[in-house]
């Protein structure tokens, strides 16, 4: 007997997913405000807070190898279970750290635990896209991102409040937490595919065709990265910009990336994944292509902007192609994606720095359009198969 689901019930699982990706950026996010008070507190000097921050990036990396064939063998509405429940717990773990090292193992863990959530949601994200039968991943993304503007802005908030770390992440932690564990349990359920005669690997690495859609948004995820920890830097240092002008710089990266990820899915309709990718990667080409170029405060802050519209629709693009492939389960591409996306996102700032040290900052940032240009030829990966 074939069960016939309301279109109302439907409707309220995209909600439903949109709402499970705000509330977990908003308990990740809420602690990076905080980071400064965290090295006042510990004494440590910028060196040793940055060697401390790679525990996050680290834990994840290693989550996401193994993480796929895990999430597959749960089921991704128990992996997302698990894996909201062990992100808002672990966020304390930085907030009692003592040294240099105990925050680096207490980020660790809290990479570690990202991975179940991560990849549980966005499979789930895309079966209830074909499930509804129209797409919704950019949208998502688009949530996360509002939900990132709001856990910064709390924490920022209580850091003017004179709220201690600690304090504030005992109260946003569990809020949005419960909130992600009721999401998930509310949620009607999704069909789920019938599971695959191949044993699901331990290692989520990417295949030989699985390589170009893992690739393809390397370039812009760098940019992204590089528009998060280098704005600032840049509009300070080439441009001489007032505070008032680099707090712009970011708002106008940040604020293009959500509207395009808000409106990405009706142009993927349109346009199709491999023509709306490759005019995204264009529009991230020409901002960073200004940036190398200009040296005032207007042309920089609409720079930043067209680098933040570039990098709004790489990453869901890139997660929907690997979910659609048949050659494995979802779980396990969509892992293989952010892996290789994760470790673009990490390495690109550092890449920048290198450059920066030879030939400038300016000549730094340009570094990373030969990436872009490298995602504009491998769009056609996209394609659905």
């Amino acid at each position: 007997m074939t069960t016939v689901v309301s279109p109302s019930a439907k409707s309220a699982s995209v909600w439903n997913i949109r709402a499970l990706f705000l509330c977990e950026a908003v308990v990740l996010t809420s602690i990076f405000p905080r980071f400064p008070d965290l090295k006042e507190t510990l004494a440590l000097d910028h060196a040793q807070l940055g060697l401390s921050l790679l525990g996050l990036p680290l834990g994840t990396l290693l989550s996401l190898i193994l993480a796929g064939g895990l999430v597959d063998r749960l089921g991704t509405r128990r992996a997302s279970l698990i894996g909201i429940s062990l992100v808002a717990i672990s966020m304390v773990l930085p907030t009692l750290a003592v040294s240099m090292m105990a925050l680096f193992v207490a980020l660790f863990v809290v990479g570690l635990s990202l991975a179940l959530i991560e990849i549980g949601m966005n499979v789930d994200a895309d079966r209830v896209e074909k499930w509804v039968s129209k797409p919704i991943m950019s949208s998502c993304h688009g949530f996360w991102s509002v939900g990132a503007l709001i856990g910064t802005g709390l924490g920022a908030l209580c850091a003017g409040m004179g709220i201690s770390p600690l304090q504030q992440i005992m109260i946003i932690s569990p809020i949005f937490g419960i909130a992600g564990i009721l999401i998930i349990q509310l949620r009607t359920p999704i069909p789920v595919p019938p599971p695959s005669a191949q044993l699901a690997p331990t290692f989520a690495l990417p295949t030989r065709a699985l390589l170009g859609v893992a690739v393809f948004a390397v370039g812009l995820q760098m940019s992204e990265g590089a528009a998060f920890d280098w704005s600032g830097i840049y509009m300070r240092e080439v441009v001489g910009a007032n505070a008032t002008f680099i707090g712009m710089a970011y708002f106008s990266f940040t604020l293009p990336m959500a509207i395009g990820r808000f409106f990405g899915d009706h142009f993927r309709t349109v346009l199709g994944p491999v023509r709306l990718a490759r005019i995204t990667t264009l529009i991230g080409c020409l901002g960073l292509l200004i940036l190398g170029l200009t040296e005032t405060a207007i042309g920089s802050i609409l720079a930043w902007g067209l680098v933040g519209l570039g990098a709004s629709m790489a990453f869901p693009l890139a997660v929907t192609a690997a979910a659609e492939r048949d050659d494995r389960p979802a779980a396990v591409n969509v892992a293989s994606v952010f892996l290789v996306a994760f470790t673009a996102f990490v390495i690109g700032p550092p890449l920048i720095g290198f450059v920066a040290k030879l030939v400038g900052l300016q000549n730094g940032l340009m570094a990373l359009l030969p990436f872009c240009i490298l995602g504009y030829f491998l769009a056609p990966s996209l394609k659905p198969k």
